[in-house]
């Protein structure tokens, strides 16, 4: 392989780690927003037992409020369950964007490593060229003095 060939692959595998940083910013910007709706569900739950343990303190609460209240409450908990849940798969699909672009930085590495290989190769493989042409040279003009 050229080092042109390398430079190619590297520019691809550049490519490739972008898209893939892209992609876990994205993921983890859903993850933020998961959490921070999370959030909200569970302070909406505290506010409402505030006010139910209020309402009560007061007055003596009628069976229509308190079941109202407390079917509310119970589905602010299930919500706060599968939000929970939503945020431990975006977690997942984070982590999981994380690995990817660890592998991506890897093999972009592993190929600009190649590729400086190569290049200095090449380098070697010119000087050693340009040197024979200097030698033949050399002799050349030698051989024509005597």
């Amino acid at each position: 392989m050229t080092s042109k060939n390398i430079s190619r692959i590297v520019e691809w595998k550049a490519l490739v780690k972008e898209q893939a940083s892209a992609e876990m910013m994205k993921t983890r910007e859903k993850l933020i927003l998961e959490t921070s709706r999370l959030e909200e569900i569970r302070l909406k739950l505290v506010e409402n037992m505030e006010t139910m343990d209020h309402i009560q303190s007061l007055e003596s609460m009628d069976a229509g409020k308190l079941e109202l209240l407390s079917n509310y409450m119970i589905y602010l908990d299930k919500r706060m369950k599968e939000q929970e849940k939503k945020i431990e798969e975006i977690q997942k699909e984070v982590d999981l964007k994380q690995s990817e672009l660890r592998k991506a930085y890897r093999e972009e590495r592993v190929f600009e490593i190649l590729r400086s290989r190569i290049a200095g190769e090449e380098s070697k493989q010119r000087q050693a060229a340009e040197q024979k042409e200097t030698d033949f040279s050399a002799i050349k003009t030698r051989k024509t003095d005597l």
